[in-house]
């Protein structure tokens, strides 16, 4: 599997982009000494679209992998494909050398017309000796025999007939088509190769191509144990290849592990995202970021995070006993930045949903102090190692195609 950690980011989509503007401002009660001078960041406070996404590393994964076996054994006169081509069921992946089914097949059809000569002979002869039976001109004896021909040139026809099917049946066994619509991923032998059947050898054949659909792809991924409660079968997904950074797909949860894994000290849960990929870009064995929406909240009160700040112990106390969750900001009032208290509700990394305190349009504060610039600097760097990825395989079936 992949080496993954999830993060919880947000992307805004807000009525007018939040500002930032960097101010010097006077702190207390407006000295001009150069001591009091702190530098601040203003933000405004704005509506716009809060969302929480689950964001991993993943890898594209074909849906149904089939592997090509031939019912015969033989050697390869004809492979017209190649790796990445498409293909439609019912094409020509493989030919054997047919001659030995081919003469099979005429000492069968050889047989089977002398047998159907005969029958018509020992008819005419029954229908003949018949009539003489009825006119007491042969005896019993003579009647049970020319029945018993009868019946014995009949099974002759019927086991002609089968041993014909037989071999009709081993020659087209000697050419290989393809079962399904899809590309080729693999092929494992040339023209000239000599092949074992995939039915009738202990080994299980000799593969000639893996083949498969690749108009919707699996995007395997896995997800912190943290995050694993707030995903369902049925959510959306927006996947991102890397070799397309430019593009997105859409997908949604198809599967969920049932039981956890261990990797590097972090529990992960396995997830399948499924995606349409009609024009075939994505291919298999790419990496891809893939974010999960789990919350979205629009035309809401937005400020980014970095503005708040936990308040005092005894303010703390107070709201927790009314049972709201509370932060204090700095907001803008005259040329100054006084302490404020808000409400707010959902929050993350960047941005929080602000419940009371503050109006739309609101001018907040945010001192540019070492602590700020290292929490950034921290921030950035974890999302920078969250974005490595490892790849991990996937089982495929095998088909002996006739």
């Amino acid at each position: 599997m992949l080496n993954f950690k999830t993060i919880l980011i947000t992307s805004i989509i807000s009525v007018s982009a939040i500002a930032g503007i960097t101010v010097f401002f006077l702190s207390g009660n407006g000295s001009d000494t150069g001591r009091n001078r702190i530098k601040f960041k203003e933000v405004i406070v704005e509506r716009g679209t809060f969302q929480i996404i689950v964001m991993a590393n993943g890898i594209v994964k074909s849906i149904d992998r089939i592997e090509i076996k031939s019912k015969a054994s033989g050697e390869i006169v004809e492979l017209p494909v190649e790796e990445g081509d498409f293909i439609s069921q019912g094409d020509l992946i493989a030919r054997l050398d047919q001659k030995d089914e081919r003469a099979e097949v005429a000492q069968a059809q050889a047989d089977f017309d002398i047998a159907k000569a005969e029958l018509k002979q020992a008819q005419s002869t029954f229908e003949r000796r018949n009539q003489l039976f009825q006119d007491n001109l042969i005896s019993e004896e003579e009647q049970g025999q020319i029945t018993l021909d009868l019946a014995v040139a009949k099974g002759k026809v019927i086991q002609a007939s089968t041993t014909l099917e037989r071999a009709q049946e081993r020659l087209s066994e000697a050419v290989v088509r393809a079962p399904i619509d899809g590309i080729i991923l693999q092929k494992y032998v040339e023209e000239g190769q000599i092949i074992a059947s995939g039915v009738s050898t202990v080994s299980g054949g000799t593969p000639i191509v893996d083949i498969a659909d690749m108009s919707s792809v699996y995007i395997e991924t896995g997800i912190d144990e943290i995050d694993i409660g707030k995903v369902q079968i049925g959510h959306s997904a927006k996947v991102v290849a890397d070799a397309y950074p430019e593009l997105e797909f859409n997908g949604k949860i198809v599967r969920i592990a049932p039981e956890a894994r261990i990797e590097q000290n972090v529990t992960l849960f396995d997830l399948v995202v499924e995606v349409k990929n009609n024009d075939g870009k994505l291919k298999s064995g790419m990496n891809t970021r893939v974010e999960i929406e789990i919350v979205k909240k629009e035309n809401v009160l937005l400020a980014p995070a970095i503005a708040m700040q936990i308040p005092d112990v005894t303010d703390l106390e107070d709201y927790q006993k009314k049972d709201v969750n509370m932060r204090k900001i700095l907001l803008k009032q005259g040329d100054k930045f006084v302490p404020q208290m808000i409400e707010i509700g959902l929050y993350n990394f960047k941005q929080v949903i602000i419940l009371a305190g503050v109006e739309e349009g609101s001018i907040l504060g945010v001192p540019m102090t070492s602590r700020l610039k290292d929490e950034s600097e921290r921030l950035q760097e974890r999302i920078k190692r969250i974005r490595s990825s490892r790849s991990f395989g996937s089982k495929k079936r095998s088909s002996s195609s006739k």
